[in-house]
């Protein structure tokens, strides 16, 4: 894992960033007829996507399928909701199809919804193996999806996909569904993208090469990282 890249900017983030997804989606579709990928909720991919969509509206979007990290448990159009954020700077401003997104049904109860999740995320993983590329964000407190310091999601082994078992620890207090580390491990490229000076000590922790030693791995984000592939590291103020 190579130094992050640390951009003065929201804007120079976004571009390059931006830029990085689009050449690992390039490459991945050379060898394959579908490329994937798994989108981080939160505000800080948000100008990432409209980036994308907005510079690159003839890219072979249909050949790509998406999928959420994590989300809230609230109707895909509440202002909580990481699937608004997503369709607003991404999915409404580039042409694809409803059966490219792998979406979490909100419809359902939470451990319904999530058990539902997992065996879609399963059943591709078994067909396709890992995902080209996962996007990770990482809150205030080191978690990154919606896998929280001290929760047990965090240790899940089996399932690829579970709902928490009580509401997030900071706002907005919701319930998540979220993927898990066997899911999100299985990746052939990662992408941390990391916003706020706040969280700069918490990267750095994490980079440190004897991180596995002290406390960085009381950091959700410590845990979660590819079996065998790539990891990038983006980060702004």
């Amino acid at each position: 894992m190579a130094g992050a890249l640390i951009f003065s900017t929201y804007e120079d983030f976004c571009r390059q960033a931006g830029e990085h997804i689009i050449t690992i989606l390039k490459a991945a579709s050379i060898h394959k007829r579908r490329s994937s990928l798994v989108l981080a909720g939160g505000s800080t991919p948000a100008g990432v996507y409209r980036y994308m969509a907005t510079n690159y509206p003839d890219f072979h979007w249909g050949n790509i399928d998406f999928f959420l990290g994590d989300d809230r448990c609230v109707p895909e159009t509440d202002k909580n909701s990481n699937y608004r954020m997503i369709n607003e700077n991404l999915f409404s401003l580039i042409p694809h199809h409803a059966e490219q997104i792998y979406t979490i049904d909100q419809s359902l109860p939470p451990e319904k919804g999530a058990e539902l999740y997992h065996k879609r995320v399963k059943n591709y993983l078994s067909t396709n193996c890992w995902f080209d590329l996962v996007l990770l964000g990482m809150g205030s407190d080191g978690h990154t999806a919606s896998l929280f310091p001290g929760y047990p999601e965090l240790d899940e082994k089996v399932k690829y996909a579970v709902a928490t078992e009580i509401e997030a620890p900071m706002a907005p207090y919701l319930r998540r569904i979220s993927m898990t580390e066997p899911a999100l491990k299985r990746c052939s490229h990662m992408m941390y993208l990391i916003r706020g000076e706040k969280k700069r000590g918490i990267m750095d922790s994490v980079m440190k090469e004897k991180s596995h030693h002290h406390s960085a791995l009381n950091y959700p984000i410590a845990h979660i990282k590819p079996d065998a592939g790539k990891s990038y590291w983006y980060y702004t103020v």
